[in-house]
């Protein structure tokens, strides 16, 4: 017995159940974000020739919202590269399996090491975050693509400013903006 007169195996139960449930609401938070992000990814327009990665997005967002352990983000990163393969029009879409896991453990590192950036009481660690995310998975995704092409390194540097630079900036946008609207709806 404790102090409140249940026995302590009961306390333990409860502290499970609210535990079990919060990885519930957890999980369901992350398989949210990542399929609105691979539906965006499918019906969204390119912009200025590229087409956004919502995938990655959503994501660095649900890393952010839900701080994984790394295995954890390690597996975000895996679901997020399987759904950027189906929907990717690269080549050689299976680099998303490398690349995409590698971001996601990039954005959760960061997430894990870095204190909180705030201007004001808004938090610009989502900003951070899926910036580093989004740098790490576009560049290896052009690196693997270089060599797996043997493309020109003319060619890999292009795509990174053309195309890995702008997609980062749009992501960490997107990120920021729904970063506290969804922390609000979702009472993390």
């Amino acid at each position: 017995m404790n102090g409140d007169n249940r026995p302590v195996a009961l306390n333990n139960e409860a502290q499970y159940a609210q535990t079990g449930a919060g990885r519930t609401k957890q999980l369901a938070v992350v398989a949210m974000l990542i399929a609105i992000g691979a539906v965006l990814r499918m019906v969204a327009p390119p912009i200025f020739g590229i087409t956004p990665n919502f995938v990655i997005a959503m994501y660095c967002l649900s890393i952010v919202l839900v701080r994984p352990k790394f295995g954890e983000a390690l597996a975000i990163g895996i679901i997020g590269g399987a759904l950027s393969m189906v929907t990717s029009k690269s080549p050689i879409p299976y680099i998303n399996l490398a690349s995409e896991p590698a971001g996601a453990l990039a954005c959760a590192m960061i997430v894990a090491t870095l204190s909180d950036v705030t201007i004001g009481r808004y938090s610009l660690k989502p900003l951070v975050a899926t910036v580093i995310g989004t740098l790490v998975s576009g560049s290896l995704y052009v690196l693997i693509n270089k060599f797996a092409l043997n493309l020109p390194a003319a060619a890999a540097q292009g795509a990174l400013v053309g195309v890995v630079l702008p997609v980062t900036l749009f992501n960490a946008v997107i990120a920021q903006a729904v970063y506290l609207p969804a922390k609000k709806f979702l009472r993390l």
